[in-house]
């Protein structure tokens, strides 16, 4: 008994070496692969945005990105990274690490919540979402994809022919969603090669946004005395509502 008592840290230390030794080897190939197609590679993420994208995933702690890949002809808005998180666990354990790749899309517009999904996949990444689902006109699309929106028009008005033909090239097992001004694309961890694919499918998908969008959802201010506000994981309460702070005060 005493030996097996042993032998279980010893089975969690190699796990986690082994676990350390392939993240550094897949963190090397993405870097040489990045080199010999003339993109950007950063170990480290050292933009201060992508912690507050709007999507809940980006509010839990313990939480990090890494190996971003981006092109700078193109320009630096739409780019590639890992992502991992903790799993909240109780007190006697520690939660599951989760490591995704994933892919940022600016919008011109703020768009309803909507999410695209795999049918049959739930990513690591996915909640709860509080919408219906929506059918569109492309049989393939429908096959391969789940919809659900916050407001039907807007998952209609962005996902036009041209679009979903975009998302019929994105890698398998790619959830897409979209909150406000932002199109976020998310997978288990990818290897390297794929990486590079998701990166391409997003610049595709950028290139296809219907211009629509603009008009009918344009970006809400930046600032607003009752605007609403994304702060790390959660939208600040509504100052409008029956508790608001000055209400209570009163």
């Amino acid at each position: 008994m005493r030996w097996l008592l042993l032998l279980v840290p010893i089975v969690v230390l190699a796990g986690a070496s082994w676990r350390r030794r392939s993240l550094g080897a897949r963190q090397r190939q993405l870097m040489l692969l990045c080199q010999r197609s003339g993109l950007e590679f950063a170990p480290l993420d050292l933009r201060p945005d992508t912690a507050w994208l709007p999507f809940p995933m980006f509010g839990r702690a313990p939480s990090g990105t890494e190996n971003v890949v981006w092109d700078d002809q193109a320009g630096r808005d739409v780019y590639v990274f890992d992502f991992w998180y903790q799993d909240v666990a109780d007190e006697r354990s520690i939660g599951r690490r989760r490591r995704l790749t994933c892919a940022v899309v600016p919008l011109p517009a703020s768009c309803p919540g909507m999410r695209v999904a795999p049918r049959g996949v739930a990513g690591d990444a996915t909640e709860a979402f509080r919408g219906s689902e929506v059918t569109l006109e492309l049989e393939e699309f429908d096959r391969r994809f789940l919809v659900e929106a916050e407001d039907k028009r807007s998952a209609v008005a962005f996902l036009d022919q041209r679009m979903m033909e975009a998302f019929l090239g994105l890698p398998d097992h790619v959830t897409a969603e979209v909150s406000e001004d932002v199109l976020l694309l998310s997978a288990p961890l990818l290897p390297p090669e794929r990486v590079l694919l998701l990166f391409d499918a997003a610049c595709r998908l950028e290139r296809q946004i219907p211009r629509v969008i603009a008009g009918l959802f344009p970006h809400r201010p930046e600032q607003g005395t009752f605007e609403r506000r994304w702060f790390q994981g959660r939208w600040s309460p509504d100052p409008t509502g029956a508790s608001s702070p000055a209400q209570d005060a009163e």
